[in-house]
C-alpha cells in the first residue's frame, strides 16, 4: 500500500478581487511546497429559488394599484 505524501501550502498567498463590490478576494492563489500554485475560488451561497420567486412577486406588486 502506498503512502500519500501531503503537500504543504506556503505562506505567500495572493488575493485577487474581480469585482469592486467584493469584500473578500474572489480568487486566491496558494503556492505549495512542491512548486505548484493552486487556485481557489470563493463560493457565494445563492438564495434558494423560493426566495427569488418571492422577491419577483413583491416586485410585481410594486406597480399594482388597488381601485375601490
Amino acid at each position: 500500500m502506498s503512502e500519500t505524501v501531503q503537500v504543504l501550502p506556503l505562506p505567500k498567498v495572493k488575493g485577487y478581487w474581480q469585482h469592486s463590490c467584493s469584500r473578500y478576494p474572489d480568487v486566491i492563489k496558494v503556492p505549495m511546497s512542491d512548486g505548484k500554485v493552486i487556485t481557489y475560488h470563493i463560493h457565494i451561497e445563492q438564495p434558494r429559488p423560493e426566495v427569488l420567486a418571492a422577491i419577483q412577486n413583491i416586485r410585481n406588486l410594486e406597480g399594482y394599484t388597488h381601485e375601490h
